[in-house]
Order: C-alpha cells, then sequence, then structure tokens
C-alpha cells in the first residue's frame, strides 16, 4: 500500500495519449518508431516482423520494447548498425513521462515507500529489486509507455537533455507485462543502415575469414528497391531526416548512411 498523496503524485504524470508529448512526436513526424540492433537481425527483417521485447534486469524502466520515437531517428545507434522502422498505433495509450523532473519524482517517491526499495542500498541485488520495482510500477498504474531521456548515448548521435526513447509495454492476459514478442510494435522492418560491421567470433573463439553481415540482404533489398545513400555528415542534424525515413519505410527500401573516406 501506498499513500494518496504518492498515488496521486504518479498519476499526475501519467497522460492519454492526446495529452502527452508522444502526440507531438507523432504529429510532427508521423506514428513510427526506429530500433538499432545488431547487424545479424538485418535478414531477419528484411519483411515486417515483430520487435522482441527486452527483459534482462538491466534496463531503464523495466521488461519493455525500447524504441526511438523518429523525431530522433540516429538517437539509439550505439545499439547497431540496422535501424528498424516500425509503425503502432498508441491512440488509446497511458503514457509516464519520466523526461520531466516532476515524473522522476514521483517515480522515486512511489519507489521509496516499497518494501523492496531497502534491497536498492543494502543489498548486492540492487540490479534485480530495481527490475522489480519498474515492472511493477507499470503494472500498479496500468503504464502503457514511459518516455525517458536516454541514459547511454553514441557520440554525435545522442543529446542526453534533449532526446526522447521509449519503453513500451505489451499486456499478457492476466494483465502482467508481456516478454515475447510485441503485439504493439508488429511491423518493424530494415529501414537504414549504418556503414558495415562483421562478425568476428563464433561460439567465442575468433574467426579465420569474417562474413559481412549485412551484405546478402542489401543486394537482394538492392534489386529490388534501390537504397537512397547518404552521407552522415549530412544527415547529422537534418531535419528532414524523419520525414525521409518514413518515405523510406513506406516504399520498401532502406537508407544507406556513409561514412565518407
Amino acid at each position: 500500500m501506498i499513500g494518496t498523496s504518492i498515488a496521486r503524485s504518479v498519476e499526475a504524470e501519467i497522460f492519454s495519449f492526446d495529452d502527452s508529448q508522444l502526440a507531438r512526436f507523432v504529429a510532427a513526424h508521423g506514428s513510427y518508431a526506429i530500433k538499432f540492433v545488431q547487424s545479424r537481425w538485418a535478414s531477419t527483417y528484411e519483411v515486417p516482423g515483430q520487435l522482441k521485447i527486452s527483459e534482462t534486469p538491466a534496463l531503464t524502466w523495466g521488461t519493455a520494447t525500447y524504441v526511438t520515437p523518429l523525431a530522433f531517428p540516429l538517437s539509439s545507434a550505439l545499439y547497431g548498425r540496422i535501424g528498424l522502422v516500425t509503425d503502432y498505433d498508441a491512440s488509446d495509450w497511458r503514457v509516464f513521462d519520466a523526461t520531466t523532473p516532476y515524473g522522476r519524482r514521483a517515480y522515486v517517491r512511489w519507489a521509496r515507500a516499497q518494501p523492496i526499495y531497502a534491497d536498492l542500498l543494502l543489498s548486492v541485488h540492487s540490479t534485480q529489486a530495481n527490475h522489480v520495482l519498474r515492472n511493477q510500477f507499470r503494472e500498479d498504474f496500468r503504464i502503457d509507455c514511459v518516455l525517458f531521456n536516454p541514459d547511454q548515448e553514441a557520440e554525435s548521435h545522442t543529446d542526453r537533455v534533449h532526446h526522447v526513447w521509449m519503453a513500451v509495454t505489451d499486456w499478457a492476459a492476466d494483465a502482467t507485462i508481456e516478454t515475447a514478442m510485441s503485439q504493439r510494435l508488429r511491423n518493424a522492418r530494415f529501414t537504414v543502415l549504418l556503414d558495415e560491421d562483421f562478425r568476428l567470433q563464433d561460439q567465442g573463439l575468433p574467426i579465420q575469414v569474417a562474413e559481412r553481415q549485412i551484405e546478402r540482404v542489401t543486394e537482394r533489398l538492392h534489386r529490388r528497391n534501390p537504397n537512397s545513400p547518404a552521407n552522415v555528415s549530412h544527415v547529422r542534424g537534418d531535419p528532414n531526416l524523419p520525414q525521409t525515413i518514413a518515405g523510406i519505410y513506406r516504399g520498401g527500401g532502406y537508407l544507406h548512411v556513409y561514412i565518407e573516406p
């Protein structure tokens, strides 16, 4: 049980979609999100598919599907070179805004009132305790999406103060958080390629010849829909990049953001 004032402070930072910051991003750039992943997933998402719900304990807001509004198209590039773009429908979502000091303060007040809070300070299990708290918080208040500022960054791509990321909840039939594949983010397709990389190990051992991770799928896609190359120095900070990516996603091609030699 928590005090009425704590519950009210949390509810005050939960918005309907229409009243949320997310609605402004959608109005400006469309109802699209982007997630960067490792190159080995390029061929899996050659055709639209569901994103995997992340459930490891060391996550900012617990078990969720982590994506970025297309308003910040390269913000999460540190997680891989393949940008998966998906559309989504947030019209009935409850959105908790942790980008404001009021939202963060409301969560901290709630967390401090939980019996497990002491484990954050007095045990070696702080990571797991945080994970449990974050999931419980979202379940207790039926939060469909958390908006938060990045707590990791890619040099030149991520602005930890002004960029916004999303943790999207999928609900199981028993009103707990789903852990399999996202039904809410289910049309993800390989849409952005940031240069190139290689698989360097196999079962933990170095391999002698490193195959390119993306080459085959990009060759297939190029035959059907030629890619649109762009120099990273030109697109970084380009206010039209979200619209460009959304158009390429709808058209079935991909944008190759390269680093000019």
